[in-house]
């Protein structure tokens, strides 16, 4: 195995589908909620209504807007775009006649909150002075997990009309909900730039502007969840665990604040914690949030539901936080390799796995954690082809490790693939370590096991890829997926007697190798006894002076 010596006090030293309203479960509505995060997408057509592309845009882009400010609107506007005009051929023609058609998106992205529910999205229209060859609608979106687009529900919006829009949205999917404006490019200051439609602000009172977050936390540790509210009155708060109100004492504080505390956390404290928030004007209930209480060695793993065990709503579909972008399925000992019933799926750990199969080009699934700049980390995980079901064809399948600023990838890092002629009916180890050149990502990376997240890294994606060339078959099966988090090794030593103590905080799921040289100008470091095994203890170790002085530093392997 690779190693990588570095100073004391470096970090490495020391397919069933549901849809429709037969599964829904509830029904919500939304409002014109500026207290919300609004969004803005822009799909851009040709002038034959073929599409071009789409991307993310500033709602000041699209010229979207709460009035007077968000803050406290009583009304958002929205105007014919005209941020992309120009009369070099593209946008407009040279006499200024549009040649696209701008599909405007103004919206709020609620996730899964609202998957297996009827969704109804209601407002008033204040005016609408869009000419003919403008459309304006409210619309409510559904999308699988990945943001495969499923379809939509819209109502056109009339002035002087209340619009209300209504989507059963089936379980696990995503709702996005909000207005569309479609129509040509228009030139600045033009008649039709003034243009738009105006709707009536109806904030929810109270209203929720910062929801509590999901938590991992070490057992032992401290967890706190939070949330902010806005109302017209006064505020209270009661926060509940697994919908069932928590009293003050013991390990849970702040109860009945913005704030819920939980000290000493234990497993037994893992689940679902939201906070109703109560005013004169009415109450609100929060998203839930999900508390993992994980031992030294769940907690070095940064991935969340590493084995695909926990918050299995379907028993098919892939459970959160991971997204499947395309051909993905969750898959259990229960089941059965080619439909063979004397075959059953083979799980690593636990009983479940994903399953990735062709169903495109683009296969797979990922999940996105948190990651800083000079953050480590190693990947790996294991991988089952059955002969049963085996991959076929011009396809393959890897790991991909991918450092991101927002939406943009800038460095990359693959495991080896899984081919059609990779050996069957074993679990196969896969390691990331190599690296991709610039082009994949915004810069190029060298092949190394120690991955390092370069400037302006704010997400670290674990991707499974299933890349399929020419029509291929088949079915990986993957399960035990790491993406360990290498932390700073910090040594202190002290002698005693004629031996040095060398101690250092470990983390589970880690293995330390204390090396030492004589001669830093010439170093050849020797391995000083076994490696030790990290649990989430202060470790020490215990090494005999020597007749000359000593440097040592430690490993992880």
């Amino acid at each position: 195995m690779k190693k990588s010596p570095q100073l004391v006090s470096l970090v490495l030293a020391g397919v069933v589908w549901w849809s429709g309203s037969a599964f829904t479960s509830g029904q919500v509505t939304v409002k014109v909620d500026s207290t919300k995060t609004w969004l803005g997408w822009m799909n851009v057509f040709n002038m034959d209504n073929t599409y071009a592309f789409g991307q993310a845009w500033a709602p000041a882009d699209l010229r979207a807007a709460f009035e007077p400010v968000q803050s406290n609107a009583t009304r958002v506007v929205l105007r014919i775009n005209t941020n992309t005009f120009n009369t070099g051929g593209y946008w407009n023609l040279t006499d200024g006649t549009p040649n696209k058609l701008l599909e405007a998106n103004f919206y709020v992205d609620v996730g899964t909150l609202y998957g297996g529910q009827d969704v109804t999205f209601t407002g008033y229209v204040e005016s609408n002075t869009l000419p003919a060859g403008w459309t304006a609608v409210a619309v409510i979106k559904e999308f699988a997990p990945g943001y495969a687009y499923i379809g939509d529900t819209r109502a056109e919006l009339y002035a002087g009309w209340e619009f209300s829009v209504t989507r059963s949205i089936a379980p696990g999917n995503i709702t996005q909900y909000g207005f569309l404006l479609y129509g040509p490019n228009a030139a600045p200051g033009s008649p039709e730039a003034e243009a738009g439609v105006s709707i009536v602000v109806d904030n929810e009172d109270p209203s929720i502007t910062a929801e509590p977050r999901s938590k991992r936390v070490l057992i032992g540790s401290t967890a706190q969840f939070s949330v902010t509210a806005v109302s017209s009155s006064p505020l209270s708060y009661r926060w509940k665990k697994d919908g069932v109100p928590l009293s003050e004492g013991g390990r849970f504080q702040g109860v009945q604040t913005a704030t819920l505390t939980i000290v000493d956390a234990q497993p037994e404290d893992a689940g679902l914690y939201s906070v109703t928030v109560t005013s004169a004007a009415g109450t609100k209930d929060s998203q839930p949030a999900r508390l993992r209480v994980l031992s030294p060695a769940e907690y070095a793993n940064w991935l969340d539901n590493p084995g695909f065990e926990f918050d299995v709503e379907l028993p098919t579909q892939v459970p959160p936080p991971w997204f499947n972008f395309s051909g993905a399925a969750l898959a259990s000992t229960n089941d059965f390799y080619g439909n063979q019933w004397d075959y059953p799926v083979q799980a690593r750990e636990g009983t479940n796995v994903v399953r990735i199969y062709n169903a495109g080009e683009w296969n797979g699934v990922f999940q996105d954690q948190p990651a800083a700049p000079g953050d480590v980390f190693t990947a790996d995980g294991w991988f089952w082809l059955s002969t049963a079901d085996a991959l076929a064809g011009d396809t393959s399948l890897q790991i991909e490790v991918q450092f991101r600023a927002g939406p943009t990838p800038l460095a990359m890092w693959v495991s080896s693939p899984v081919r059609p002629d990779s050996p069957k009916d074993q679990w196969l180890y896969l390691e990331v370590t190599n690296g991709v050149p610039a082009g994949w990502t915004q810069i190029s990376t060298e092949n190394a096991r120690y991955l390092v997240a370069p400037p302006g890294t704010e997400t670290v994606r674990f991707q499974l890829t299933l890349h399929n060339l020419g029509g291929g078959t088949g079915n990986v099966y993957a399960d035990a997926l790491r993406l360990m988090k290498k932390e700073r090794v910090r040594i202190t030593a002290r002698r005693v007697g004629d031996q040095v103590e060398l101690s250092w905080p470990t983390q589970g799921a880690t293995q330390y190798q204390v090396i030492a040289t004589e001669d830093l100008g010439q170093p050849v470091w020797t391995p000083v006894g076994e490696p030790v095994e990290g649990d989430g203890s202060v470790r020490t170790v215990t090494v005999p002076l020597g007749t000359r002085a000593r440097f040592f530093m430690v490993l992880t392997l």
